[in-house]
């Protein structure tokens, strides 16, 4: 089952630096490693796949942060449908053929 979904994912306790930055680019770097089509966006990532690599890349990203800070928040919104593949890139497409 293909799903499209997006998740926020960080550390509760707030760094030295205040910057969030270098988790946001961990957990990147994991979705990166995985194939899978995403998109970052500023206050989280979208990710599109099968609904099992999607959930797997997901716990990926949350156990590489757990690794080294005590707390962390994790937002999660899935949309699956079957036999569907493209529709990260097709829901922005439609609502932007909408503006012209």
């Amino acid at each position: 089952m293909s799903c499209v979904a997006t998740f926020s994912l960080f550390p509760l306790e707030r760094p030295e630096d205040g910057s969030l930055a270098p988790y946001v680019a961990r957990s990147l770097r994991i979705v990166e490693a995985s194939g899978l089509d995403h998109q970052l966006g500023p206050m989280g990532t979208v990710v599109e796949g099968e609904i099992e690599d999607v959930l797997n890349v997901i716990r990926q990203c949350h156990d590489a942060m757990r690794a080294d800070c005590d707390r962390v928040y994790l937002t999660l919104a899935v949309d699956s449908r079957s036999g569907k593949d493209g529709r990260m890139a097709s829901k922005v497409r439609s609502v932007e053929e909408r503006l012209k």
